[in-house]
This record gives C-alpha cells, sequence and structure tokens, in this order.
C-alpha cells in the first residue's frame, strides 16, 4: 500500500501543475489544432483540395474536308474532328475544372493569354480532321499558356494529348485489323474498314464518357464486403500527426514525470522519505509507477481528444491497445533511464531538449504527415524507440490486425522493460 500512496502523491503533484497539464494535454492539441486549421483553410467543403477553374480559350481552325481517306478507304466526309475536340473540353463534368470559351482567331486567344484573361488557348490547326485519319499525315494542336501556370494548363494539356491519343488508336486499330487480313489473304473493302473504324470510335467514346462515372467499360470494379469508412485527406493528414504528437509528448511526459525524483532529492524531500519506515524499494517502486500511471492517463485523454476533436480514427481496439501499451512502456522507461543518469535538475532540461528531440526526429516523429517517404527513413526509425512506438501505430492507425502490430509491441515492450530495469537498478544503487 505504501507503493500506492507514493504513487498517488506523485501524481497529485503532477496533475495540480498548471504546466504539467499544459505540457501533456494543451500543448500536443495546441500544435495539431494549428495544422489542422492550416489545412482546413486549404481544403473545401467535403474535405477535398479545391482546384482553381482554369479559363480556356479554344479556336477552331479546322477545316474537314468534304471526303477523308483512311488506308484508301473512303466514306469519311464531313467528320470535323476539330468540333469533336471543341465539345469534349466543353464537357459539363468538366466544368468544375474548366470553363472553355471559342475563340475566332489564333490572335484574339494569344492576347487574352497575354493579358491573363484566360489561362491556356487551345488552337486546332485548320489539316487536324485530315490528320486524325491520314497515316501519312501529321499536324499539331498549339497550347499557348500563362507561363505564372502550372496546375491548369498540366490539365488542359493532359485532356488534349488523351483526345489526340484516341485517334492515334483509330489508326493502329486500322492498320492491324489491315495487316491480319492480308495476312490471311482477305480482300479488305471499305465497308468492313468502316466497320471496324465505327467500333473503334464508339468504345473510345463511351471510354471518355464513363470517365468521372463510377463504371468503366474495361474494370469491373468490386468492393469488399467490408464497410469502410471514407476518409478524407486533411483528416488522413493530421491523423498522422497527432499520433507523431502523441508519441512524442509521451517520451517528454515519461522523462519529465521521473524527473521529480532528481527534484525531490535537491529539495531534500526525498531524503526525508528514506528516513521512515518505508523502505527505499517501495519508496522508488511508487514513483516509477507514477510515471507509468502519468502516460497512461496522457496517452488516453489525448487519443479522446483528437477522435472528439479532429476526427482521428485509430484503428481497431486490439491492435490500439497493443500500440498504446507498447508506448506507455516504452516512454516510461526511456524516462527513467535517461534520468538515471542525470545528477541535478540543470541538467535535465538539455537532455530533454536535445536528447528527446534529436531522437524523435530520427524516429520519423515529424513526418508522419508526409507520404511515400524514402524507405531509408523507415529504416533509420527503428535505431530509436521512438520509431518503434510510431511504427506500431502507424500499423494500428493502417488498419493492421493484431498479428501485424504483435511484433511490433514486442518490440516496445522488450525496449521499455530493460530500459526500466536498467534506470531502476541505476536510482536505487545511487540512493543505496
Amino acid at each position: 500500500m505504501k507503493v500506492l500512496d507514493i504513487a498517488l502523491k506523485d501524481l497529485l503533484r503532477s496533475f495540480r501543475s498548471v504546466s504539467a497539464l499544459f505540457f501533456m494535454f494543451v500543448l500536443p492539441l495546441m500544435t495539431v489544432g494549428l495544422i489542422y486549421f492550416a489545412f482546413s483553410g486549404l481544403a473545401g467543403g467535403e474535405g477535398g483540395f479545391d482546384l482553381p477553374v482554369t479559363q480556356v480559350q479554344v479556336v477552331n481552325l479546322d477545316q474537314p474536308t468534304p471526303q477523308l481517306v483512311l488506308s484508301e478507304v473512303e466514306g469519311f466526309g464531313g467528320f470535323s474532328a476539330g468540333q469533336m475536340l471543341v465539345e469534349f473540353l466543353q464537357d459539363e463534368r468538366l466544368a468544375g475544372l474548366l470553363q472553355v470559351t471559342e475563340a475566332t482567331d489564333e490572335a484574339s486567344a494569344r492576347a487574352a493569354v497575354d493579358q491573363q484573361d484566360a489561362g491556356v488557348a487551345v488552337i486546332i490547326p485548320p489539316d487536324f480532321s485530315t490528320a486524325a485519319f491520314a497515316p501519312e499525315g501529321g499536324t499539331a494542336v498549339t497550347l499557348y499558356q500563362d507561363p505564372t501556370l502550372t496546375l491548369g494548363p498540366a490539365i488542359v494539356k493532359g485532356l488534349v494529348s488523351q483526345f489526340v491519343d484516341g485517334f492515334a488508336g483509330t489508326l493502329i486499330t486500322a492498320s492491324v485489323v489491315a495487316d491480319q487480313l492480308d495476312e490471311r489473304r482477305v480482300a479488305v473493302d471499305a465497308g468492313l474498314m468502316r466497320d471496324v473504324t465505327d467500333r473503334y470510335v464508339a468504345w473510345a467514346q463511351t471510354l471518355g464518357q464513363s470517365q468521372g462515372e463510377e463504371g468503366h467499360p474495361a474494370l469491373d470494379v468490386q468492393s469488399s464486403p467490408s464497410k469502410v469508412e471514407p476518409v478524407d485527406l486533411t483528416t488522413k493528414i493530421i491523423t498522422g500527426i497527432m499520433s507523431g504528437m502523441l508519441v512524442f509528448y509521451a517520451f517528454f511526459t515519461g522523462a519529465a514525470t521521473a524527473e521529480s525524483i532528481i527534484r525531490e532529492d535537491e529539495e531534500k524531500t526525498l531524503a526525508r522519505l528514506f528516513t521512515t519506515p518505508t523502505s527505499r524499494t517501495a519508496i522508488l517502486g511508487g514513483k516509477f509507477l507514477a510515471v507509468f500511471v502519468t502516460i497512461i492517463v496522457q496517452v488516453i485523454v489525448t487519443m479522446v481528444a483528437g477522435r472528439i476533436i479532429f476526427g482521428v480514427r485509430w484503428g481497431e481496439p486490439w491492435p490500439v491497445l497493443l500500440a498504446a501499451l507498447g508506448l506507455v512502456v516504452v516512454a516510461a522507461g526511456c524516462g527513467v533511464l535517461l534520468m538515471s543518469f542525470l545528477k541535478s535538475t540543470r541538467q535535465t532540461g538539455p537532455v530533454m531538449g536535445g536528447v528527446l528531440t534529436m531522437t524523435s526526429m530520427a524516429g520519423g516523429l515529424f513526418t508522419t504527415g508526409f507520404p511515400n517517404l524514402p524507405p531509408a527513413f523507415e529504416t533509420a526509425a527503428l535505431f530509436v524507440p521512438q520509431g518503434w512506438a510510431m511504427r506500431g501505430w502507424k500499423l494500428a492507425l493502417a488498419g493492421g490486425s493484431v498479428s501485424d502490430v504483435l511484433s511490433t509491441a514486442i518490440v516496445t515492450l522488450g525496449m521499455g522493460i530493460v530500459f526500466f530495469v536498467v534506470g531502476a537498478f541505476v536510482f536505487r544503487k545511487r540512493f543505496a
């Protein structure tokens, strides 16, 4: 019971300290909150990022010939590839990205871009329809863009390239069919080739119309029977940052709580405790227990606050419990070990600020919001305890099962126990 009494005394002292409460609960949430509101300011109403609408001037100079020839096959009179491109860019499904206006001539379209009334000018050449079905021909659609813009012109370029590639596919399809028929000594007539190209054009049109819709003519997309709650980009980023701050401040709390042993030694209150009938093992045991309980409370409160305030989804209960248990043990053990080698409170500030910050950086706690980091970062993080604790949380946040998190939890528990045993031994030897 003496162990519990001493632990309770230290807990009350910690939770009555305004600075300790601010450090344990307010500062982590404040750090994440600043980043959250920064991203919220950039995000749209549904959690996605708003793309600016690009003003596009289209000049359709295409002059379709009365009768086009494809591989010596006649019958495509009146076809206008240029008009198809204009209608493609004016599709209502692209209205959230492009605002397309037809210009009468190339000079006015270029002038609109120069005056920044438009971001991109799309200039369709006069021989566009002819080149679309003439294997020996060639032409180019000109894109004239505002040099200060990057994203809008890139979108327009991608759309135009997609459209032009469709006609290239028509030529390839007709050529392949003609070669196959020639190998089989089958006569190639106009009706057959027109049927081939008509079918390809119809398929390409269906493919284009399906973009942005649920279906796709070339894919059979099936959803998992399990119901997965969608997560927007802002929440995903904030979840990673929140987990990093949870680990970061848990390690600081472990060291700060263990620091009370050094502080009481300087204030001579620890020496008075040692003069009581209570054994030194019980006194140190109570103080070590207070370190563990303080971190447990901090982790629980921070997780609940993160869920309520920022909508953080921590994962399935049992994997999260394993990750949290590993974090508590390794953070407490690391704090006890670190403080056991210090002689005065004047040393604790530089050590906590320097050692814990550097190891936290090495453990990847400040880069959790960055996707697709090089594998070297993940490997380097495993050389510090914070990296292993963060690994457990990443697995839990990704929806990992108990078996996925178990090995990491075993490592963090093992490290924490070793740290604690060594730190406790040093403290006991010091106060023997």
